[in-house]
């Protein structure tokens, strides 16, 4: 009798239409994993009935569910539909300024330590084209050619002004042939309602599991200084099927997992505080919607998985190097959160970003061993910025950018 090989077993995912209806069989798509947990659950309730015979006559089953996370190694493309699930808002292509905007043209200036200064002239203006502090942009047609196809993380801005991070080659006004772009697409939170058939697929024993109406509740992201950036995904759903011979699998021909490079915190950047930091030693980001589920008389499967408020927690480590960060917990100063994901050191490695414009810092623990240098653990939770058309920031609690 064959014992199904974990290796071997595949998971697959597409969108619903009706929460709890199972999607249609094409056109599912393939997941990247290191690990997954997701099971049917069923709450059970024991008779407290007092026999003389001092045991317990009955037990029964109740309300079913879905529970458990799907475990993974961050990449561009592979979980671009499970962290639009997780924000409920939808992706939105970046935006652009070129001559069109800017006729007199576009001046690149040093701003500073790791910082240059993009000067724009003419009617156009950068906020209501809808560029953001924590954008990474790109330039394409500069006099320059080290300055194109580089990503550049906006720090500062204003109508007119771009400041930049890292520096790039300063160069006179060009007033043609230029382009600078937001990199890719950005998420910002929203209220979107979405749910998933997610099917295990075991084909050494020729069984499937098929899991309904799942929503994304919650992700644990986990940025290490010297290893591969993490992602797991709390899934909640309604309910769950063993499907067997003919009908297993039920997604046909699902579409391959992406194949692009691993992120890494070792190839990216983090920014805290306004300070672009190289003394952070980890950084782990908890997002958490609050999923629930009634059970309700009549039905082992509840009518909905409610949403509830969206809350971004987290922690940051890193080594004390001056009192500026310990301030800003004691005086509950709000601070930045930028923390780059890259794929390679490349100029224009693939990337994702995550973005918090306004975060408190809610301790800062440390403990004073015999070597090393000083770590402190600074717990924060982000909280919504106000921002939107027209103004320097999204109006977002996280925003979410990736190059693809």
């Amino acid at each position: 009798m064959p014992i199904q090989a974990n290796v071997n077993s595949t998971i697959a995912f597409k969108a619903e239409t009706t929460l709890g209806v199972p999607a249609g069989a094409s056109g599912a798509q393939l997941l990247r994993r290191v690990s997954s947990s997701l099971a049917t659950a069923k709450d059970a309730f024991a008779s407290n009935e007092v026999r003389p015979d001092q045991q317990i006559s009955d037990v029964r089953h109740g309300a079913r569910s879905v529970r458990g996370t799907i475990e993974g190694e961050l990449s561009t493309q592979t979980y671009d539909t499970l962290l639009e699930a997780l924000l409920r808002g939808t992706w939105a292509a970046g935006v652009s300024a070129a001559p069109a905007q800017f006729a007199t043209g576009v001046t690149i200036a040093d701003g500073g330590v790791g910082q240059s200064t993009l000067t724009f002239a003419g009617a156009g203006n950068l906020l209501t084209l809808g560029f953001k502090i924590g954008d990474i942009v790109r330039g394409t047609g500069l006099t320059t050619p080290g300055n194109n196809a580089t990503n550049v993380r906006i720090v500062a801005l204003t109508g007119t002004v771009m400041t930049v991070t890292p520096r790039l080659a300063a160069t006179a006004q060009q007033a043609a042939g230029w382009a600078i772009a937001v990199t890719g697409n950005k998420l910002v939170m929203g209220s979107a309602l979405r749910s998933f058939t997610f099917e295990v697929n075991h084909p050494d024993i020729d069984i499937c599991e098929q899991f309904l109406g799942c929503r994304i509740g919650g992700a644990n992201i986990n940025v290490p200084p010297n290893g591969m950036s993490t992602v797991a995904f709390d899934i909640m759903g309604l309910n769950g099927n063993v499907l067997t011979g003919a009908s297993a699998p039920y997604f046909t021909a699902p579409t391959a997992a992406p194949n692009t490079g691993i992120l890494s915190g070792l190839d990216g950047a983090l920014r805290l505080g306004g300070v672009e930091q190289a003394v952070v030693t980890g950084l782990q980001i908890n997002v958490t919607d609050n999923l629930s589920m009634t059970p309700v008389i009549g039905a082992t499967i509840s009518p909905d998985v409610f949403y509830g408020r969206s809350v971004v927690t987290g922690n940051v480590s890193a080594y004390l190097e001056n009192e500026t960060l310990i301030n800003a917990f004691l005086n509950e100063t709000e601070v930045d959160l930028v923390a780059v994901c890259e794929s390679g050191s490349a100029a224009n490695a693939d990337f994702l970003t995550f973005n918090m414009q306004r975060v408190k810092l809610n301790s800062a623990q440390r403990t004073i061993g015999p070597d090393g240098g000083v770590i402190v653990q600074f717990a924060f939770q982000a909280l919504l910025r106000s921002g939107g058309t027209g103004t320097a920031y999204d109006q977002s609690t996280l925003v979410i950018q990736r190059s693809n």
